[in-house]
């Protein structure tokens, strides 16, 4: 694990979050039956009761925009002063070009610097280290981190161990130069031994050498062992989070897991020692799905709105996912649109 800093840590905070959430909910009773289980078999085993999916005329882009646009609105801020847009996907299916330059052209920037980030779940944290890191170096003055999925596009709708658990959305950070609350340093890191454990399958590779009729690449995941990996390192990675941060785990105010599903959320919990009633554990997987790289701020947002945290208080945020890749941070929560 290695962790990045700057002499100038504190210019750098999260300004605004904004989210943006497909109409169309997916019930656990929706895809049940297809899959052979009932609504008792998904609960218990991902916590997810429901789940949305972009509608046939949405995409990676159009929900990014959606995201980016209401945390500009909200915070105030001209689509002309962003310096930079970070893009965190993992279903832009088209290699090239990235989103993020489109997303920028569709929100009005002029001209930022703009690319995607692949680093599956964990890519919107990977973001927001970035983005304190360049406004920290005096490089940007405000810059976008967005997360955005639409992971129904990837999933096999017959495997189990993936259809119940994903969903679609969008969520982005606006990170600029505050005098209060500030991204403290970020940590992360990954463990390829553990590559093939969340994949696509077939690769693009071996779809172009097979016959016209192969199958489409789907995400592809070995469920018990992600589960068992997070988990056990996941905690770890927790405590080396908030010693970078500068804090005790009894100074957490709010705990921002990645969205995977309950059962590894519950475990983590756990096995950092923390009361129901000493920290406020993020679980809007149980609404959304896992998210991937939109869970973040997708629950920042959720817990916001709902009341159950509020701007100022002390957070740590953690994600993992593909790779096996894992990024996060302590920071003070921002606004949300």
């Amino acid at each position: 694990m290695t962790a990045t800093s700057s002499e100038t840590a504190t210019r750098a905070g999260m300004l605004m979050i904004g989210s943006y959430r497909p109409h169309r909910v997916i019930s656990n009773s929706d895809l049940a039956p297809h899959l052979g289980v009932d609504d008792e078999w998904i609960r218990t085993r991902t916590g997810i009761t429901e789940r949305r999916f972009a509608g046939p005329e949405e995409t990676v882009v159009t929900m990014a925009v959606r995201a980016a646009d209401s945390a500009l609105t909200a915070a105030g801020v001209a689509a002309t002063e962003v310096d930079v847009l970070m893009l965190a996907t993992s279903t832009h299916l088209n290699q090239t070009p990235a989103a993020a330059p489109i997303v920028a052209a569709e929100l009005g920037c002029s001209g930022p610097a703009a690319f995607d980030i692949s680093a599956g779940c964990s890519g919107l944290a990977h973001g927001v280290g970035q983005a304190a890191a360049l406004i920290n170096a005096g490089q940007a003055d405000t810059i976008l981190v967005i997360g955005s999925e639409k992971l129904s596009h990837v999933v096999d709708p017959d495997e189990r161990a993936v259809a119940p658990i994903f969903g679609d959305g969008a969520g982005a950070v606006l990170i600029g130069r505050t005098e209060s609350g500030h991204i403290r340093k970020t940590v992360w890191g990954s463990d390829g031994r553990q590559a093939r454990l969340i994949r696509q399958e077939p690769t693009w590779e071996q779809q172009r050498a097979a016959p016209a009729d192969t199958p489409t690449p789907m995400l592809r995941m070995e469920g018990t062992e992600v589960f068992r990996w997070a988990t056990a390192a996941v905690p770890q990675i927790v405590e080396e989070i908030a010693a970078a941060g500068g804090v005790g785990l009894d100074e957490i105010e709010v705990f921002i897991p990645h969205q995977a599903n309950l059962r590894i959320i519950d475990g983590v919990v756990r096995k950092l020692g923390w009361r129901d009633d000493s920290v406020v554990v993020a679980d809007d997987v149980r609404r959304a799905g896992n998210t991937s790289a939109a869970a973040l701020p997708l629950a920042i947002d959720d817990l916001i709105s709902s009341g159950r945290a509020k701007p100022g208080q002390l957070a740590l945020q953690v994600s993992f996912g593909a790779g096996l890749s894992y990024a996060g941070q302590v920071f003070e929560l921002p606004r949300v649109a």
